[in-house]
């Protein structure tokens, strides 16, 4: 009987000290990338730095975003400001982890773009990444909807460029630069025609940690004031593989 209530003690005791955990998401093709590699060690250090351990897990198409949209994970890692209006059920952490920029991709040297805008009126006919709604809500104001198509991949959306089948496909700069690199021949021919928005991105909570949401916040200011961010910014780009190392666990097909 001791024996039992010595094992309960302990697992009571152990429970008491396990520390919250947060799980955020991405699309797959964001958490492959730099972008990805950036953000893992940016909220690795921060929710250490808060007492908790962190997960961030990547998923294909539009996974992410439903998962987090049903409460079964704790949010989305990277979005955009305008993200706030299309959710209820998720809450923007008050501060960007940093700045992003999304670049028109074309394989037609000739062919120069300014913002959004720029595409209106146009015949163009464009791509964007599946489950990025940043473009698709942006494209979807200037651009008939017979322009417009998804694709499941940068790698896809790049490869029917150069094949012909689209005339533009818009993407976040690092993913794409990350691709060429790469893929220095495969993807020489193509150029940047414009950049279409320069933004803040910001990681969203849902709505049961709204508390938390100050004081990461202020958390991230630290490491930007620190120097933290810009560190793990060029450690990121080198692609050492260290940014898995910081609390952030590779992709589980678990949910």
């Amino acid at each position: 009987m001791r024996v039992g209530w010595l094992w309960l003690w302990l697992l009571l005791c152990s429970s008491a000290l396990a520390r919250p955990a947060i799980t955020l998401v991405s699309s797959q093709d964001t958490h492959d990338s730099p972008y990805g590699r950036w953000l893992a060690l940016i909220y690795g250090e921060a929710f250490a730095r808060l007492g908790y351990d962190f997960t961030y897990l990547g998923y294909p198409g539009g996974r992410a975003p439903r998962l987090a949209e049903q409460g079964r994970v704790d949010g989305e890692i990277h979005r955009g400001a305008d993200y706030a209006l299309q959710t209820d059920t998720l809450l923007r952490v008050p501060e960007p982890h940093f700045y992003t920029d999304y670049v028109a991709y074309t394989r037609h040297p000739g062919v120069h773009l300014a913002g959004w805008q720029s595409l209106s009126g146009s015949r163009y006919r464009v791509e964007f990444r599946r489950g990025a709604r940043q473009p698709e809500m942006r494209l979807n104001g200037v651009l008939a909807r017979d322009r417009l198509s998804d694709v499941a991949t940068p790698e896809q959306g790049l490869r029917k460029l150069l094949l012909g089948r689209s005339d533009l496909y818009v993407e976040q700069a690092l993913v794409v630069e990350a691709l060429k690199q790469r893929h220095p021949l495969e993807f020489a021919a193509l150029y940047q025609a414009g950049v279409m928005e320069h933004s803040a991105t910001y990681a969203y909570l849902n709505r049961r940690h709204r508390a938390l949401l100050p004081v990461l916040a202020a958390t991230l200011r630290t490491m930007k004031a620190q120097g933290v961010i810009e560190r793990y910014r060029q450690q990121a780009l080198r692609g050492s593989g260290e940014a898995l190392s910081v609390g952030a666990r590779p992709r589980s097909s678990g949910l």
